[in-house]
């Protein structure tokens, strides 16, 4: 089919004017029915009017330009009067109608699609047309569309896909003249209409691999390009290409006349693991201009400043200011409800813009910061790319749909996004700017996920983005020995608070929750995000013996399935024992046949039909804050043979966690309805975050200096801040939004014996020397002289020695000390045996002295006794249940106050 056969070619062309935006012409005239006036057409036909107008002359057959109204069922319910053209003879031509519209919607079996036109300074349309199975329609599509009217139904029997690049610029130039117009028409290109057939989808053509050759030799004037398999964009190939003459890239997009050329700008490629295991070797004293730093007096330079993700979830997004650049780590959006961007007035001139993973919080404003910086390189995973297509689109997709979601970018925004998005295998150090060294580290969170390292001269940094330590059926956890060490650290805190149980008992308990419910007839719900644990989930029961008996169906709906898809054509970013699947020709995830039964839901008609029998439903989102899974919770939380299990993290206010609360009998508020609960709810942890005792071994094999908490609730925050020895080995941040933290920055809240503590070494070497009578231990000069714990140490000139094991532990005793141990030890009723004295000061509400350092041998009106032990020559103070012991001088100010929350 032509574009000429298929629609009129001048009709879009004026899209920005917004009488021709939306055309439709019905030949009729105008006839009171019941005292209503309707249009009457010439087959007989009669739409109601929505308003009559006091030109009108009824018994007049003229050609009316009307826009209607249609129901869900595409059946024009009235129509509104635009204007009119008296006619002299009753013409041959059909009511057409002709429009540019994106696609919203698509009913059961592609019978039916819904458009949303935009009209200039007019309100929106959205429409329901019929015979949309003849085309390859999908959502999101912009679509030039012909219709005629049957009926009272519109029917399409053309339709094209709008290059949107030139349409947005002739929206945004209305005054370009009909000339440039049609110079600049639109690039259109033909949907055909589908054979009938069981795939309902022809088969598709082989890629033009020759062209793509020749739009690179002609771009870079280079002929030695070898391509990558082609693979399928929307309704075009692309390709990755490479030259072995020089290891320069590119990439190459074709679709009809249409061509794209990126090419990656010159890299500086090294040796796996070479520059994280040891310095580069430049002794020869010639360097490359990408290796040369560009500004020796930046060397030691580098500055955190949170854009998002600050003391919270969301919209991660860094500020790295190292040596002479601006680098940007991740880029994401909040969930609905929130102001969705980070801070990116903030940025100056970003350099270069490194992306984590996949999820929304972390990549959903890349295509915005991209139309504010188109200059700036963005690189990530290929693993990553792969999946932003389908996560951006689904984004992009929210948009349209919803009224309470800010347009944030277009269909063009995005296309040329995912077209510039570079990547970078993990596990090799590459150069993006000179001097700078990047390498992605598996971080074990989702597929493509990655730790990013940066360094630069003197210093670095590793910034985990999301990760786990524990292993899944869809990715291999992080490794401790991959990771080097840094100056910085910033890591997520989602689990900082919590340790997770066995992953494989959770699991087992969740499968054995859901045969349990299933035999007994009924159905469960389980609300999973889309990307990795809705895989995972399905891969658990696929393996299960115990599955495979019981046959029941298992329905997958929302953005799991274009997720799902996206796993299936990237089976090698998968572990092996899924790639096992594909190797004995079987799917490993869908597959109708299969026992038990993985099947999509293809249609919004087809979900009652999964709760109408026992079965399992896998469904976004996994919070129950939108898609298809809050359908399915309205219905089944009402029966009582029904379950919802949730299956990992859900954020404080949203529906999952509310539900997580509730118990039998309690009411709940849903989409507006009001449900008693009567289903079973229950939580499994299969979370793709590590817990605390995985933080906790990254940051210790990281070893920072600056150790920077983010992405985690204020508890997990807190809570990861004061394990262990935390407090003791690093300066530990828990940033507030565009707070900045520069190497050697000590944290307000440490006092200035925990700086040296930290900043001084913890061991040294003495010598023993034996004597008759005793034994001189010698300090090592360095230290007498520069170390000041030891003038501390030495101030008083009295140290307690104590054994510890095979170590001798030197204390010093200060005047205070020693006065309290004087005081305990002359039996008197005193301040230093009084339950209120604590660390030298009364606590004692009722006392004068509250609050205050008192002497250890007063006493005041309050005084209250506490029992005094002495035990193997350690004098003990007892108070009820809790031990104190004197010996340790326990100083205010070398507590660590943790920072007050914004």
């Amino acid at each position: 089919m032509s574009t000429a056969d298929s629609i009129n070619a001048t009709m879009p062309l004026e899209s920005a004017d917004s009488e021709t935006t939306f055309q439709f012409t019905i030949t009729g005239q105008i006839s009171a029915i019941e005292g209503v006036p309707h249009l009457v057409c010439v087959d007989g036909t009669a739409f109601r009017i929505a308003q009559k107008q006091t030109n009108w002359t009824e018994g007049e057959v003229c050609r009316w330009r009307v826009i209607p109204s249609t129901d869900s069922t595409g059946e024009i319910s009235l129509v509104s009067s635009v204007s009119c053209e008296s006619i002299s003879t009753l013409p041959d031509s059909e009511d057409i109608c002709n429009f540019i519209g994106r696609v919203i919607q698509l009913g059961r079996r592609n019978s039916s699609v819904q458009f949303k036109v935009k009209q200039t300074q007019q309100k929106t349309l959205k429409l329901t047309l019929i015979n949309a199975s003849t085309f390859n329609l999908k959502v999101g599509q912009l679509l030039a569309v012909q219709a005629r009217r049957i009926g009272r139904e519109l029917h399409i029997f053309a339709a094209q896909l709008v290059d949107e690049e030139q349409e947005n610029t002739q929206v945004e130039n209305p005054a370009t003249s009909q000339t440039e117009s049609q110079e600049n028409s639109l690039n259109v290109e033909v949907i055909a209409p589908r054979q009938n057939s069981a795939i309902s989808e022809l088969p598709e053509p082989t890629p033009p691999n020759d062209t793509a050759l020749a739009a690179l030799a002609a771009e870079t004037e280079e002929n030695s390009w070898e391509l990558a398999p082609a693979v399928r964009r929307r309704n075009g190939w692309e390709w990755e290409a490479v030259s072995p003459a020089n290891g320069r890239r590119a990439r190459v997009y074709v679709r009809g006349k249409r061509i794209r050329v990126y090419q990656y700008p010159v890299v500086s490629s090294v040796h796996p693991g070479r520059f994280l295991a040891a310095e580069i070797d430049d002794s020869d004293g010639e360097t490359t201009d990408s290796e040369q730093p560009t500004n020796d007096n930046l060397t030691d330079r580098l500055i955190v400043i949170p854009l998002g993700a600050a003391k919270g979830i969301g919209a991660s997004c860094f500020q790295i200011l190292i040596g002479p650049y601006e680098i940007v780590l991740d880029c994401g959006t909040r969930p609905k409800g929130y102001d969705p961007l980070p801070a990116l007035d903030a940025l100056k001139n970003p350099d270069l813009l490194l992306i984590s993973h996949a999820h929304q919080d972390h990549i959903g404003a890349v295509p915005v910061f991209h139309n504010r910086f188109p200059a700036t390189r963005m690189i990530c995973t290929p693993g990553t790319r792969e999946i932003a297509h389908v996560m951006l689109q689904d984004c992009l997709k929210v948009q349209q749909l919803s009224e309470d979601s800010p347009e944030l970018f277009d269909e063009g925004d995005l296309e040329r996004t995912l077209f510039c998005l570079e990547t970078q295998p993990i596990a090799t150090d590459f150069e993006p700017l000179p001097g700078l060294k990047v390498r992605f580290i598996n971080a074990g969170h989702i597929v493509g996920a990655a730790c990013i390292y940066l360094c630069y001269g003197d210093r670095s940094l590793l910034y985990t983005g999301d990760y786990n330590t524990t292993s899944t059926r869809t990715t291999e956890g992080l490794k401790l020995a991959d990771l080097p060490t840094a100056d910085m650290l910033i890591t997520e805190s989602t689990y900082g608070a919590d340790t997770h149980p066995n992953r494989k008992s959770q699991e087992t308990a969740l499968l054995e929750a859901i045969a349990e419910v299933v035999t007994k007839g009924g159905n469960v719900l389980i609300p999973a995000f889309a990307l990795g644990r809705a895989q995972e989930i399905i891969l658990a029961i696929r393996t299960n013996a115990l599955f495979h008996k019981l046959k029941i169906p298992i329905f997958v709906d929302g953005l799991v399935r274009a997720v799902t898809d996206v796993f299936r054509d990237n089976l090698p970013l998968l572990p092996q024992s899924v790639r096992n699947f594909a190797q004995q020709k079987q799917e490993p995830f869908f597959d109708p046949n299969s026992s038990p039964p993985i099947m999509p839901i293809a249609s919004p008609k087809e979900r009652p039909l999964a709760m109408a029998k026992p079965s399992v439903i896998i469904a976004s989102s996994g919070m129950l804050t939108g898609g298809p899974s809050i359908y399915y919770a309205c219905t089944l939380l009402e029966r009582e043979n029904a379950a919802i299990f949730i299956s990992g993290y859900t954020d404080e206010e949203s529906p999952g966690r509310l539900l997580q609360g509730l118990k039998t009998g309690d009411t709940v508020e849903l989409e507006g309805k009001q449900l008693t609960v009567r289903a079973q709810i229950r939580r499994f942890n299969l979370s793709a975050h590590a817990d605390k005792v995985g933080l906790t071994q990254v940051i210790a094999k990281v070893n920072p200096k600056h150790l920077i908490l983010i992405h985690g609730s204020l508890e997990a925050l807190h809570q990861l801040a004061k394990a262990g020895e935390l407090q003791q080995k690093h300066y530990v941040h828990i940033p507030s939004l565009g707070e900045a933290i520069e190497y050697g920055q000590v944290p307000e809240q440490m006092s200035r014996a925990k700086i040296v503590q930290m900043d001084l070494p913890a061991e040294f070497e003495v010598t023993v020397e034996a004597e008759v009578e005793g034994a001189w231990i010698r300090i090592p000069e360095t230290v007498v002289e520069s170390d000041p714990r030891w003038q501390m140490l030495a101030g008083n000139g009295v140290l307690k020695a104590r054994w510890d094991g095979f170590h001798l532990k030197l204390s010093p005793l200060s005047q205070q000390h020693i006065a309290v141990e004087k005081a305990i030890a002359s039996g008197e009723d005193c301040c230093a045996v009084c339950q209120f004295f604590t660390s030298g000061k009364c606590q004692g509400e009722e006392s004068p002295l509250f609050g205050f350092q008192v002497d250890p041998n007063g006493k005041c009106p309050e005084f209250l006794r506490r029992d005094i032990n002495s035990k193997n020559g350690k004098v003990k103070v007892e108070i009820e249940d809790d031990d104190v012991d004197e010996e340790e001088n326990e100083e205010v100010e070398d507590l660590y106050m943790m920072p007050d929350d914004d």
